[in-house]
């Protein structure tokens, strides 16, 4: 009973806090809106795994876990201006990876169907990335080449 009267009251907390950043961003600029996004995605991570630990339920956690580092690398991404780029790009592709594998990981873990969704949907969309990515500049190319 305690800890429903906690969560209710973060969550209030909460929704008054964005709230009152979302109408004082807006008054200054639209692009401030991607900050609220970034806050918004942070406290949902935070809420799924904080959820999913207090319950018990390890897919929770794994979803919020994943969303927490893939937010850190997009930050890594859009925040960080760092002079050594490789760095910056290693630690981007690190943190990426990490989410994806923490999605992996659980469905080893555990063999929910929901991660085993999330994991396929994950290989097929590398796959098809990498494809494209070796194809699409041999079609350019050829296309190129064909014009008059």
């Amino acid at each position: 009973m305690d800890m429903v009267i906690v969560f209710l009251a973060l969550f209030f907390t909460s929704i008054a806090t964005f709230s009152y950043l979302a109408y004082k961003l807006y008054r200054r600029s639209i692009d401030r809106w991607v900050q609220v996004g970034w806050g918004i995605w942070v406290m949902l991570s935070f809420s799924m795994f904080l959820s999913g630990f207090l319950s018990g339920d390890i897919v929770m956690m794994v979803f919020g876990l994943a969303i927490a580092f893939g937010n850190i690398s997009l930050f890594f991404s859009y925040y960080i201006k760092s002079e050594l780029g490789g760095a910056k790009r290693f630690l981007e592709v690190i943190f990426g990876a990490v989410s994806l594998g923490i999605i992996v990981y659980g469905y080893v873990i555990t063999g929910s169907l929901i991660l085993e969704v999330a994991t396929l949907f994950i290989i097929i969309t590398i796959l098809i990335a990498f494809m494209l990515s070796y194809f699409l500049p041999r079609i350019h190319a050829k296309l190129k080449s064909q014009r008059p």
